[in-house]
């Protein structure tokens, strides 16, 4: 018998602990894959190299006040996180406002950094971070001197009027009428939004069909990603987003135009990831924070953009006034 061999016989017959079984690891739970999965689909979509968030992660809620934790973490930070987290403390509000885009270009940094810096602070992504900082910054705020309902209603008014005043500023009228030539020309029309983006959805989704165009507004996420796999260069997705930044959102659109088909962006954001993949963006004002999305002065703006469309097809085309006399008779026994 080789001596490593009979050395080793005599220290387990020594020491028959030491061959005891290690304890098994805890097995993978649901929410372990699931932070799993959430991890590998940020870092696919900025590059990040994503962790999973362990049972060890950052609790948030037991934490000091987050713009506290943001002032005690930024010495320590790497120069890009610093950045992001210096153009956060100088002005918070502001980054309600923000896509991912546009703070990362306006803290001169990226958009895997500004990932980078929400999960410093314990949070999965940039939306998560948006939104406790809005919470926070909510909790600040003086409650608002109460009021009667007239005043309420006057304040919509104006608000109202402010959005559509900047959204008709903010309008390129080429772009209107390039979108709506397309309209008419396209084999098929997709349309899709999530939460109160498909309401604007549906609505174009009405529009287009009193004029006579055939579009589709899936409501399922799923079923617009996969309509989107037979998406080609004869069709059109209108994408709709107030954020830009939408998952679903962005992966309908990424799918739809790698198969060459022309993307139209209805957002509140001038730079976002859906504003970077589309070929052409229709601006509405009144950018929404995580606490009001679906405010009516964005809502509004969008639907402003959706009847111009429509208005800009009927002057293109003057005989869509025929289908639109013909679709309203159609249903015209429905009323009592």
């Amino acid at each position: 018998m080789p001596a490593v061999v009979m050395v080793a016989f005599l220290f387990i017959r020594a020491h028959p602990g030491a061959m005891k079984k290690r304890s098994p690891l805890p097995p993978r739970t649901p929410a372990h894959r699931a932070d799993g999965r959430l991890a590998g689909k940020m870092g696919r979509m900025y590059g990040v190299e994503a962790q999973p968030l362990q049972d060890h992660a950052v609790d948030v809620h037991s934490q000091p006040p987050l713009i506290a934790r943001i002032r005690s973490h930024a010495p320590t930070m790497t120069r890009a996180l610093e950045r992001v987290a210096s153009f956060v403390l100088a002005d918070p509000h502001a980054v309600l406002y923000k896509s991912i885009t546009e703070l990362a270009d306006e803290a001169e940094s990226s958009e895997a950094s500004v990932i980078r810096f929400c999960r410093e602070l314990g949070y999965h992504g940039f939306q998560n971070f948006k939104l406790a900082l809005a919470h926070e910054l909510a909790t600040l705020q003086q409650p608002a001197p109460s009021g009667t309902p007239g005043d309420i209603v006057q304040e919509l008014v104006e608000t109202a009027q402010t959005a559509l005043q900047e959204t008709e500023r903010l309008l390129d009228r080429k772009t209107i009428e390039a979108v709506s030539a397309l309209l008419m020309s396209a084999r098929h029309v997709e349309i899709f939004g999530v939460a109160a983006s498909a309401i604007t959805a549906q609505y174009l989704e009405y529009k287009l069909s009193r004029l006579g165009i055939h579009a589709h507004s899936p409501r399922d996420a799923h079923l617009a990603t996969m309509t989107s796999v037979s998406a080609s260069a004869d069709d059109l997705y209108i994408l709709i987003s107030s954020s830009g930044s939408t998952i679903d959102t962005l992966r309908v659109a990424e799918s739809a135009h790698g198969r060459g088909a022309r993307l139209v962006a209805i957002t509140n954001r001038t730079k976002s990831p859906l504003a970077a993949i589309c070929d052409f963006k229709l601006l509405a004002s009144s950018p929404e924070t995580p606490l009001t999305g679906g405010a009516f002065p964005s809502k509004i703006s969008q639907l402003l953009i959706v009847d111009a469309l429509a208005n800009t097809i009927t002057k293109l085309d003057p005989g869509r006034l025929k289908t639109i006399k013909e679709t309203a008779e159609s249903v015209s026994d429905r009323n009592i």
